[in-house]
């Protein structure tokens, strides 16, 4: 193979010295392509010799070369640099109009390439990345009249990519005219646009062309002429080095009006020339014109050539990588095998295909094969994924560590999702252990994933005290009643209280050993006590608990009495029981639920109800005593024992305090009191005084606190 690419490549510079079209191929390189490519190799930059040709051939884009894109086999790789010729072809101007007002430069693209066959462009809309792209062959611009400006912007924003264009083998003729601004910097290594005002010596009127035998003067439009003139043939004159003179000032050969040169693989024309139709002899103007951009356009300095080389690409191998199991707990081996290669390295290092390997991470990890085909040194590579799911972190858990022989007690796990015991016990379920000592359970916990641990636990059985619960109340309760519950419990281990009251209280529990409570609520209550012993035994005591209503009672009425008067009092209640009045005096019966009283000063009442369960209520009756002054002695009585008038009392109401005395006709004192119910019968020294009529005082004091004093006569009658 390699033999028969020499004769090849040898064939393909033989035919590059060959002319086409008459015109000399130069020879073409490029490098950057290797001989031989994996398909999957990276892709490779060609670099042509010299620049601006085109790559062409399987696998090329641009200037790249893509082994997968040209697929497994031999491939003929072509740089082609063309001489001119090709190409779309532009003409540049400011958007304000023409250059000098008129269509001469329009007319001549015409002439040149024919009507449609170019694109206009102006310098503030245009964009440069198109015009100056790798299908363009030839553009055209023009800064003349008041333009000059617009062109001296885009250039300066442009030149770079414009010279990068014409090395590649782009084609540039650039001019203008000005009548405005000053020098432009036309680029291409310093080259400047002279300009000055009108008179100066930038301005030319007549010109000559430097080379008579000029491509551009020989057609392909005729005729032509070597000397023209006009008002003012050109503005602006070009100075820069590595030119080829075109045309200059006819007196003053040294003011050059148009100039060119090559640019790597292009060719620029440089001039500060006015339309053509400025220009005289007509229509030789017009024709050079034209024939200048014809010129421009066929020749690109590269000189066009062309060269092949051959690629081989050899495919990749078809590597597969597979894994068994590829689910795994922490611990286990998996193997893998990898197919469609001679060789085989893993990443990460550690398996060998068909070898059993411990994953040593946890979670998911990806392996890749990269398998290496031995002929061609090819390379491919596979993954896979190993799910290695970590071992469940398994605890035992008793809810008592020591229990008595006999009691219940619960093993728990934790950490996995299911659970297996030793000892018969079933996880989460209440057990009795045996026999007396220690005990060690060993619990077997799987996780989701199936991944199994275990974890042991030591349990003491002990021969314990046994502990029984017990407690007594006052069960003649009332609702409000706050009591004690009295522990009565039997054990000397006994080491926690838990009391629930059934809702008879607020809280509803407690942990004390003999706790107070209050009732809130009436009814029948379930009053527990457990107990639990030093070494978990526990014991419950429960009993019923009656809490009862309050009786309902009404009482009535409040009222007003004068002095001496009577109020009734009543209370009234659906519940039997013991009615009690206070204050008692006055009241005419003091435990009867209806009754009265007959206050000398105004008094609240209290009755209370005990009912048939011991249950008290109580109310108030507030009787106001309207007070009435009235105090005096009778003017006679008669104590003949005739049951009617016998004594002789002070009469009147509201009196705290009197002095009674009691003078015969002598002026004796026969009778003398300081109490209002004691009166005198009518004797004096153990004898009954005769009839007739005695005199008397009376000091008194009423409850109000004011005093007075009476005196007068009372006969005794018989």
């Amino acid at each position: 193979m390699n033999k028969f690419k020499t004769l090849w490549q040898s064939a393909l510079l033989l035919i590059a010295a060959f002319s086409i079209n008459g015109a000399a191929l130069a020879q073409c390189d490029f490098t950057g392509l290797s001989d031989t490519y994996c398909e999957g190799d990276e892709h490779a930059t060609l670099i042509g010799d010299p620049l601006g040709g085109l790559f062409s051939g399987p696998g090329i884009t641009g200037d790249t070369f893509d082994p997968s894109l040209a697929g497994p086999g031999v491939h003929t790789i072509t740089y082609e640099l063309a001489g001119g010729g090709t190409g779309d072809k532009y003409y540049l101007k400011a958007a304000a109009g023409e250059p000098w007002g008129g269509p001469a430069n329009p007319n001549s693209m015409d002439l040149a390439f024919g009507v449609g066959l170019w694109t206009i462009g102006n310098y503030e809309t245009v964009d440069p990345a198109i015009v100056f792209g790798p299908a363009t062959g030839f553009v055209f611009m023009d800064g003349g009249s008041l333009h000059a400006s617009e062109l001296a912007a885009f250039l300066a924003a442009n030149l770079p990519a414009m010279e990068a264009w014409v090395t590649a083998g782009g084609r540039l003729l650039l001019n203008s005219a000005p009548n405005e601004g000053g020098d432009i910097d036309f680029g291409f290594d310093g080259t400047i646009l002279e300009y000055a005002s009108p008179g100066s010596g930038t301005h030319v009127w007549d010109v000559v062309a430097i080379d008579a035998a000029h491509p551009a003067l020989l057609g392909p439009e005729l005729p032509t002429s070597t000397t023209m003139d006009g008002t003012y043939y050109g503005h602006g004159i070009i100075t820069g080095v590595g030119y080829t003179n075109v045309l200059s000032e006819d007196i003053d050969p040294a003011k050059i009006v148009l100039a060119e040169k090559c640019w790597g693989s292009g060719r620029v024309m440089v001039g500060g020339m006015t339309t053509d139709n400025f220009h005289n002899p007509d229509p030789a103007a017009q024709n050079w014109r034209a024939n200048l951009y014809t010129y421009m356009y066929n020749n690109a300095c590269g000189g066009g050539c062309i060269v092949t080389k051959e690629v081989e690409v050899f495919a990749d191998p078809d590597v597969g990588l597979t894994v068994a199991p590829d689910v795994i707990c922490e611990g286990e081996e998996v193997t893998f095998t990898a197919t469609g290669a001679d060789t085989y390295v893993f990443f990460p290092l550690g398996p060998t295909s068909g070898t059993a390997y411990a994953v040593p991470t946890v979670g998911t990890t990806t392996y890749t094969v990269t398998g290496t085909d031995a002929t061609s040194g090819c390379t491919n590579t596979a993954s896979v994924d190993v799910l290695v799911n970590p071992l469940p972190d398994v605890t035992a858990a008793t809810d008592d560590d020591e229990v008595c022989f006999g009691d219940a007690m619960t093993l728990t796990g934790g950490g996995a999702a299911t659970y297996v015991w030793t000892g018969g016990a079933i996880d989460g379920v209440p057990f009795t252990p045996g026999p007396i000592g220690p005990i060690t359970y060993t619990v077997t916990g799987t996780s989701a994933e199936g991944c199994v641990s275990t974890a042991d636990i030591t349990i003491e059985v002990i021969d314990c005290e046994p502990v029984f619960a017990g407690f007594y109340f006052d069960d003649n309760i009332c609702v409000g009643d706050c009591i004690t519950l009295t522990d009565t419990s039997v054990g000397s281990t006994i080491q926690t209280w838990e009391w629930d009251f059934g809702g008879a209280a607020d809280p509803n529990t407690s942990t004390e050993m003999s706790p107070a409570l209050c009732f809130v609520t009436v009814g029948e209550f379930n009053i527990s006590l457990t107990i639990t012993s030093l070494y978990g035994q526990v014991s419950v005591a429960t009993h019923t608990l009656t809490v009862n209503a309050l009786p309902i009672m009404s009482t009535k009425l409040d009222t007003i009495i004068d002095l001496g008067g009577q109020a009734d009092l009543i209370a009234t209640s659906l519940s039997e029981g013991i009615y009690t009045w206070t204050p008692e005096n006055n009241i005419d019966c003091a435990d009867c639920p209806i009754t009265w009283a007959s206050p000398t000063d105004s008094t609240t009442y209290n009755v209370v109800l005990i009912d048939e369960n011991g249950c008290k209520t109580e109310g108030d009756i507030l009787v106001l005593v309207n007070f009435v002054k009235g105090v005096g002695v009778p003017s006679a009585f008669s104590p003949n024992d005739d049951g009617t008038n016998d004594i002789l009392y002070v009469k009147g109401l509201g009196l705290a305090a009197v002095n009674l005395v009691v003078y015969n006709r002598y002026g004796e004192v026969v009778f003398e009191t300081t109490d209002q119910d004691i009166g005198w019968d009518g004797t004096f020294k153990g004898k009954m005084e005769n009839p007739g009529v005695f005199t008397w005082t009376l000091h008194f004091d009423f409850i109000t606190g004011d005093k007075g004093f009476l005196k007068g006569n009372t006969t005794l009658m018989r």
